[in-house]
């Protein structure tokens, strides 16, 4: 019984931790957040800029997250999904709160990792009425 609760919980939470998105934009590997701002283009138009502060992107410390929307319309909610490429690092989703029109900022800490040196991947993920949108953002951490 017990495990047949926890099967439906899980198909039932599954969906809601982690969203599939309809567009993925393209990953920019040329892309350093330690330099300033990305920007991602989606797939069926418009484009994210992401941007993290401090650039030195320090473990265990606050970090500012800024992201930019330009050509989506009835944007809801815009949450960042931070995600280890090499280890999984667990649920590392943070919402973000409008401050205008296609600008959104929130606050994030990112976890140490057993690891001296690892990839991450912030996924800014967009929703809007139709769908989930997603942006991909690449960067590395030190210990």
């Amino acid at each position: 019984m017990l495990v047949a609760v926890i099967t439906l919980l899980a198909h039932w939470l599954w969906p809601i931790l982690y969203p599939q998105p309809v567009q993925i934009a393209d990953r920019d590997p040329g892309c350093d957040l330690r330099s300033g701002a990305c920007m991602a283009r989606l797939p069926q138009g418009g484009a994210v800029s992401f941007e993290i502060g401090p650039r030195t992107i320090p473990l265990l410390s606050p970090l500012r997250l800024d992201v930019g929307i330009q050509g989506l319309d009835d944007v809801r909610a815009v949450e960042v999904d931070f995600v280890g490429v090499e280890m999984n690092m667990g649920f590392n989703r943070v919402a973000l709160t409008r401050i205008q029109a296609g600008h959104y900022t929130g606050q994030a800490t990112l976890p140490v990792c057993t690891s001296t040196r690892m990839t991450w991947e912030a996924r800014v993920l967009i929703q809007t009425p139709d769908a989930l949108l997603a942006a991909p953002f690449r960067f590395e951490t030190t210990r």
